[in-house]
Formats: structure tokens, sequence, C-alpha cells
């Protein structure tokens, strides 16, 4: 990627400016990979879509496997796996310092988001770190991002993640678990990650759901053109505030969009849609519209407050 960005159509290269089209090969979304794995059900194939990121290769090489956990080890828990070694050797392929950036990015899947907190977990100096950030941002194995609110480029806010669904996996999972690898000993790694996959796939739930409202876009009833995630302070408690899914016009203040997604194996209860509510009171906009989104479903009082107030449910399987 950096090669082809840099060297073939950089500006110091010969093609500079003489490029009649460029096209730029973008990850599969949720319901191409799904025609991929077929031989899964809809929450598995979801599953083995957030590990791959989304990449045909990786998916070709899940649609082989029966299950979810079949997948998984054959392909990361097992010193011959395809992908056991996949992100070490691309960053040695792509980067110089391969070491630093390792940190770096392990430092991020352990939960450390901003600047300084990285900074102090990879003892690297923040002047320095700036650089090898955008690098990685530049090959989208890393993103910045700031609530949906705020000015990319002027925001004190932002925080970092992993882009790449293969990378946070690895970097989430594998490393930890590196003597149990190496002994064969991958049917005791799975067990150990398989009740923390929930956990893992909360934000790419959230990505799926800005997605789906995105795809059923209403220019007439809701027509929004911002749609992200937002955090902020909230006056009324002295805590943090949270919103999975906040949508809104730059042109139109009349109306928000708020929702709030959950992955879990347990129907969305009604306090989840009263938090909702009272969260989205930190907006003065006339007109707000609720959705709630949930891997298995809502509680018979939380159906029956959502019809109340004119909140959208919307289950997994119908997404």
């Amino acid at each position: 990627m950096s090669f082809m960005e840099k060297q073939v159509l950089g500006y110091q290269s010969p093609l500079y400016g003489r490029r009649t089209m460029q096209l730029k090969i973008e990850p599969f979304n949720f319901h191409e990979a799904q025609e991929m794995l077929t031989q899964v059900d809809k929450q598995s194939a979801f599953t083995l879509y957030s590990i791959s990121g989304g990449i045909p290769q990786y998916l070709n090489y899940f649609s082989r496997e029966s299950n979810v956990k079949a997948a998984v080890i054959n392909n990361f828990f097992q010193k011959d796996g395809r992908l056991f070694e996949e992100p070490t050797n691309l960053i040695k392929q792509e980067l110089r310092d391969p070491a630093n950036y390792n940190s770096i990015i392990a430092a991020i899947a352990q939960g450390h988001s901003r600047l300084n907190e990285i900074a102090t977990a990879t003892k690297i100096k923040a002047t320095s770190l700036r650089s090898y950030l955008n690098n990685l941002t530049e090959l989208e194995i890393i993103e910045r991002i700031v609530p949906v609110t705020e000015d990319l480029n002027k925001s004190k806010k932002s925080i970092y993640c992993i882009r790449d669904g293969m990378y946070r996996f690895w970097y989430r999972f594998v490393p930890a678990r590196l003597t149990l690898i190496e002994r064969g000993m991958s049917e005791q790694t799975w067990r150990g990650i398989e009740p923390r996959l929930s956990d893992f796939l909360g934000p790419d739930f959230e990505k799926l759901v800005q997605d789906y409202l995105w795809e059923h876009y209403n220019v007439e009833r809701m027509p929004f053109t911002k749609l992200g995630n937002w955090w902020g302070p909230d006056s009324r408690t002295h805590k943090q505030v949270e919103l999975d899914v906040l949508g809104y016009s730059a042109d139109d203040a009349s109306f928000t969009v708020f929702g709030e997604c959950k992955w879990r194996n347990e129907p969305i209860s009604k306090q989840v849609l009263e938090k909702l509510i009272f969260n989205s009171n930190l907006f003065n906009y006339p007109k707000k519209y609720y959705y709630l989104f949930s891997k298995t479903g809502f509680t018979a009082e939380c159906q029956k407050l959502a019809t109340e107030i004119g909140c959208q449910l919307v289950k997994f399987e119908n997404m």
C-alpha cells in the first residue's frame, strides 16, 4: 500500500499527474462478507467478518472452516496457521522500526487510547510518537476519532483505536497466549478467549448499526449529514457519558438521532432505553429520534416504553 501511494503515485514518481483513474479496493462490508461465509449462521458470519476486518483473503481462509472455533484455531492459534504471524510480517514489509510500531499497536489494543497514555505505555516520547501514529493511520491500521460533533482537526478529545479488524483481534488475543500456542495448546487457548469475544465484537456492532442507519437513510424524515459516536461530560451527574450513535444535520438544528446497541446474550431492558433518553437531554434539539439495536431482543417493558416514545427497536437478525 505504501509502495503504491508513495513510489508509484507519489509526487516524485514519473506517473504523478498522469493517472487517468484511481480505484481503491475497500474491505467488504458485512453483507458482502456473508456471501463468502455461507457455511455458518448469521451471528457466526458476523464474528468472522469482524475478525477478518472484511479482507477477502482472510474471509476466504475462514470460508473453508465449519465454525468460528475451527476458523480461529486453524488460522491464529497454531504455529503453522496462515494468520499466526500475519500482522508482524505485514509491519516488517511496510515500516521501518517494527518494534516500536508493534508496541504502539499493542498498547492501543490493551485500552490505551489517548496520546499520553500510549506514550506512557510504550515509553516513546510524545513528540516522536505522533510520527509513528500518523504512519499507522496512513496505512489504515489505526484511526484517530473524535466525538461526532467535534472537528477532527481542532478537537482535543481525540482517541486512537485499531481500525483493522484482524490487527485488533491478533493484538488483543494472540501475544498474551503465545506460550500456549507454541506448546500446541490451541484448545485451551480458544477456551480462554471465547468468553471475551462478545466484548470484542461490541465496536464492530456499533459500526454495523451506523451502516444500517445510512442504508435506511430517510432524506425527508431524518436528513442527517453526520453520524457517529459521541462522548463528553454530563454537568448534571459530573460523569462521562458515551453515546453509541448520534446523528444530526449540520444544516438543520431541529432534530437528532440517538441510538444504543448491545451485543449481549440477553434482551435489552427498559433501563437501557431510560438511560438513553436521559443522556439525550444533554442536547437541546426539538425533535429526537431513538433507536435500540440488540443481538437477542428486548424485554416486554422495554418494548412498551419504546412504543410510547416512538423508539425503533431493531434485532440483529433483521439488519
